[in-house]
C-alpha cells in the first residue's frame, strides 16, 4: 500500500460518535489501539503479522487512552481489537488445532497472554508497520487527525522519537500539504467534504457529479495546518472555491457564534463579486449534520481575530 493511501484511510476510520450536546465526540478507541500497536511493533512485543492480545498491549492502550478520553469514554481495548476488522487493515484471529480462524467476538481480559488470541495487519499495512520511518509518520498522522490538542501530553509516551516535520511559514497557500506527509491533505479534504455533504458552509453551493465523482467544494482549515498541525474535522470547513479564497485572504471569517463576518475592505459598490461577499455578513454558518464535528470555538476565534479591518 502506498503511504499516501494509508494516511487517507487512517483519516476515515469507522470510529463512531458518543455523547450528547457539547459532550458529543468521536470515539477514540480505534486510533488509540493503533498507537499502542505501533509501540508494540517498535518494542518487539509484536510483529505486523502477529499482534498478541496481551497485558502489555492493554497497558499501552490504557496509557494513551487516559490522556485523550472524555468523561463518558470507557477504557475497553477489546472493542477496537475486534472491530478494527471493519476498516480492512486488521484481522483478529484465534488459534485452534488446525491453525487459526476469525475471532468470533471481542476478546476477554482473561484471554490476554494465552497466545491464542492475536491479530495481523493486512493489505500492505504490515509492510508500513514494519518500517520505522513509516511507523513514526503514521503515528503523526493519527495524532494530527484525532488528537491534535493532546499532542504535548502524548509525546512523552511515544516509544519512538517524535517526527519533526517543521512548522516554518512558507510562501505556499495555507492548506497546501507538507511533502513529508503525503495523503494528509487528501484525507482531510475527503473527510470534511463528506461531513458537510459536499455543501459550502458559507453560501450553500452543492454540486456533485457522480461519474467521475466531482465536487465543487474544498476543505479549509480554520487554523492553518502549518501552524496547528491539526487535521481534526472540527478545525475544518467545507467551502466553495470563492469562499475558500476569501477566507484565506482574511476577507471573510465566521465569528465564535458561527455567524459570517465580512471585512470592511469589501465594497459592494465596486463589483458584483464584492456585493456577493458583502451579502454574506450576518449569515449563519452552515454546520455539518453531525454535531460532534461542529467547528471548534478556538478555531473560529483564531479566524475572526484575523479578519482584515474587522467586520462591516
Amino acid at each position: 500500500m502506498e503511504f499516501s493511501a494509508a494516511v487517507e484511510r487512517l483519516y476515515r476510520l469507522n470510529t463512531g460518535v458518543i455523547g450528547t450536546g457539547a459532550a458529543r465526540h468521536e470515539r477514540p478507541h480505534k486510533p488509540v489501539l493503533l498507537l499502542a500497536v505501533l509501540d508494540a511493533v517498535a518494542a518487539g512485543q509484536a510483529r505486523p503479522d502477529r499482534v498478541p492480545w496481551s497485558t502489555w498491549l492493554r497497558q499501552r492502550f490504557a496509557a494513551y487512552f487516559e490522556v485523550v478520553r472524555s468523561h463518558d469514554d470507557t477504557c475497553a481495548p477489546e472493542l477496537p481489537f475486534y472491530y478494527l476488522r471493519s476498516d480492512e487493515l486488521w484481522e483478529p484471529l484465534i488459534a485452534n488445532p488446525d491453525g487459526s480462524s476469525p475471532l468470533p467476538a471481542p476478546p476477554k481480559a482473561r484471554d490476554a497472554d494465552t497466545g491464542r488470541v492475536f491479530a495481523r495487519l493486512v493489505k500492505g499495512w504490515d509492510t508500513l508497520f514494519a518500517d520505522p520511518v513509516s511507523r513514526i509518520a503514521l503515528r503523526d498522522a493519527l495524532i494530527a487527525r484525532y488528537f491534535p490538542h493532546a499532542r504535548k501530553a502524548l509525546t512523552p509516551l511515544f516509544l519512538e522519537p517524535a517526527l519533526d516535520l517543521g512548522t516554518e511559514e512558507t510562501t505556499v497557500a495555507e492548506d497546501d500539504v507538507a511533502p513529508e506527509m503525503p495523503g494528509r491533505s487528501a484525507g482531510f479534504r475527503r473527510r470534511i467534504v463528506e461531513l458537510y455533504d459536499h455543501q459550502c458552509a458559507a453560501c450553500g453551493l452543492r454540486i456533485r457529479l457522480p461519474e467521475p465523482e466531482v465536487t465543487f467544494v474544498d476543505a479549509a482549515h480554520l487554523v492553518p495546518f502549518s501552524e496547528s498541525r491539526n487535521d481534526h474535522p472540527t478545525n475544518g470547513l467545507a467551502l466553495c472555491k470563492n469562499h475558500h479564497w476569501a477566507l484565506d485572504q482574511h476577507l471573510i471569517a465566521p465569528d465564535p457564534s458561527r455567524v459570517w463576518r465580512v471585512s470592511r475592505r469589501i465594497d459592494s459598490r465596486r463589483s458584483l463579486g464584492e456585493k456577493e461577499l458583502a451579502g454574506l455578513d450576518g449569515q449563519k454558518l452552515l454546520a455539518p449534520a453531525e454535531s460532534a464535528f461542529n467547528p471548534d470555538p478556538r478555531g473560529l476565534e483564531w479566524r475572526f481575530e484575523r479578519l482584515l479591518d474587522q467586520a462591516v
